[in-house]
């Protein structure tokens, strides 16, 4: 194993399963007119929308209605990636253990320990049921056949704008979304952000989303304004 310190302050860790990098925080430079200008259009929106909440399980089915949906299996690596993603954000303290809080003031040594407790919990991960984290997991691949082609078109005109490349050039990846039942954490990979903002739209908000602001409801009002359905408050 190896570590190097990369010029843009980044740290790449070789080992015999590949390369891996540790980026530095990015540093926001504050803009207060347009916090202020945030805050307000917040408040607005506030006043725009209504409880219009629906269910997770209700959300999920709305999806299947939505796109053709094939199961994904527990073991396959799609999902295995998602449980973790899931875990680490929700469940971290059911682990067996935690590597310790990474610095870039590590010595090269003490970044080679972290990085292999680091692998040793994804494979505890990995290699453990949902059930012993209390999750309900539901994966599904898209198969890009003509109902779901629509979702592929966009996912390749997205990246052509993204990098010089023809849409010809560009390997499709694979669509699949997931699903967590008991933290109602959810993701797409590979594409379908229009479908995910859909279901964003269908999901909804309740009258203490909008009475909280809550992170459900920040998340509502962000997507009907990238739909256009609400006004940009950088405008």
């Amino acid at each position: 194993m190896s570590v190097e310190r990369n010029k843009d302050g980044s740290v790449t860790i070789n080992s015999n399963n590949g390369a891996s990098a540790v980026f530095g925080r990015i540093v926001f430079v504050s803009d207060d007119k347009q916090e202020d200008k945030f805050k307000v259009w917040v408040e607005q929106c506030a006043k725009a929308v209504i409880d219009c909440a629906h269910t997770f399980k209700e959300t999920e089915h709305y999806f299947l209605e939505h796109c053709d949906a094939l199961p994904l299996d527990l073991n396959d690596n799609r999902m295995k990636s998602y449980q973790i993603n899931v875990i680490m954000n929700h469940c971290k303290d059911k682990l067996g253990y935690l590597p310790s809080e990474f610095s870039f003031d590590m010595t090269d040594n003490e970044i080679e320990k972290w990085h292999n407790e680091n692998t040793a919990m994804r494979e505890e991960i990995k290699n453990s049921s949902p059930e012993r984290f209390g999750l309900n997991i539901h994966g599904y691949y898209l198969p890009n056949n003509e109902r779901n082609a629509i979702f592929y078109e966009q996912a390749c005109l997205k990246w052509t704008k993204h990098t010089d490349s023809s849409p010809k050039q560009i390997e499709k990846q694979d669509i699949y979304f997931c699903f967590e039942e008991s933290t109602e954490h959810w993701e797409s990979s590979g594409g379908g952000d229009n479908l995910m903002q859909q279901l964003i739209v269908f999901r909804g908000v309740s009258e203490d989303d909008i009475q909280k602001r809550t992170p459900r409801f920040l998340g509502y009002i962000s997507t009907l304004r990238d739909m256009g359905n609400l006004p940009d408050f950088k405008k």
